[in-house]
């Protein structure tokens, strides 16, 4: 059967439609043939296809690569398969879209919540930050990086990789927190957990390209990663603090306990997700699991989005994933 709608695609299918391509790799088959690994998609879904060379048309890697580049309008044609219990499509034919042909909106996913609402209920926790140091260093910087904060993508494949996912996925884990902080009361800081969440992951606008069509990491971000990067950012802001007043050491003290739950936000060293410390306060713990909780519910809700009911699928990352059937 053949679709016109990435949406629809399963193995046995052929395609015949647009596609936004969100990466590119550059490989080489054992025989030492060139070939292309390209990952295509539409709104949520996301498909790996194999552009092998007896399709390159008489095309060299070097100017395939000026169509098959991040972000790309394309029209494919291709067949689809199952691979390692995923869909796969070799691509058959293949063009950019013209101008106007297509509208890019219909194939990037965004948040499923306005920007201006989002905005707003951020603002909301961070005025319920009562550490006045705390509260000074967040609001100042969500004021300062708002407006790329609010678009961003919070990662380049793994979870909440859409536009805005980045404030999406911040007001999630808040939402989470004030119900933690609701049911155990004074044994968890409210403050040190707004501020800590909302710039959990605010160095991601650096370590990532604003490009939210096909994200990528930036040199910066290689050089030091998300954590690190909005610790300068907290760092910095402490110092401008000092310069302009007097600050006690236990002011500092909370400061450099909040960059402890932020630089241990990836759970213990020994998982090697990429924290840079360890989590020492209960509040430190508690954001690494509201992290991962969201971060999981997103990845496996999109990975399912397009399983049948009853069906098993291996997703990268993830592994075996099961959608149950729905019980009337």
């Amino acid at each position: 059967m053949a679709v016109t709608c990435l949406l629809e695609l399963t193995p046995g299918n052929s395609f015949e439609g647009f596609c936004l391509v969100k990466e590119v790799k550059q490989e080489k088959t054992k025989k030492g043939d060139p070939y292309l690994n390209v990952t295509v998609a539409k709104k949520h879904k996301m498909v790996a296809c194999k552009l092998w060379n007896n399709g390159f048309g008489g095309r060299t890697v070097e100017e395939l690569l000026t169509v098959f580049s991040n972000g790309s309008m394309l029209y494919l044609t291709g067949v689809a398969s199952e691979y390692n219990g995923q869909v796969q499509m070799t691509i058959n034919e293949f063009r950019l879209a013209e101008n106007g042909e297509v509208d890019v909106r219909e194939y990037i996913e965004s948040a499923p919540e306005s920007v201006e609402s989002m905005e707003a209920e951020i603002r909301s926790y961070i005025d319920e930050i009562k550490i006045p140091i705390l509260h000074q260093i967040t609001s100042e910087l969500f004021e300062d990086h708002k407006k790329l904060f609010m678009h961003h993508v919070a990662a380049v494949k793994m979870h909440h990789n859409f536009r805005g996912g980045l404030a999406y996925h911040t007001l999630s884990l808040l939402r989470i927190a004030k119900n933690i902080c609701d049911q155990y009361g004074e044994a968890v800081n409210r403050s040190k957990m707004y501020a800590a969440l909302t710039l959990h992951d605010m160095g991601k606008i650096i370590e990532m390209t604003k490009d939210f069509t096909a994200p990528e990491y930036t040199l910066f971000g290689q050089f030091l990663g998300h954590i690190q990067i909005v610790n300068q950012m907290i760092d910095r802001k402490l110092v401008g603090i000092r310069h302009e007043r007097s600050v006690s050491i236990e002011e500092v003290t909370v400061v450099y306990e909040l960059m402890n739950i932020i630089s241990s936000h990836h759970g213990p060293l020994s998982n090697g997700w990429g924290s840079t410390a360890e989590p020492i306060t209960l509040e430190a713990h508690l954001c690494h699991m509201i992290d991962n909780i969201d971060a999981k519910i997103n990845m496996i809700s999109k990975a399912t989005a397009d399983m049948q009911e009853g069906e098993i699928q291996k997703v990268w990352g993830l592994g075996k994933l099961y959608k149950p059937r729905e019980i009337e």
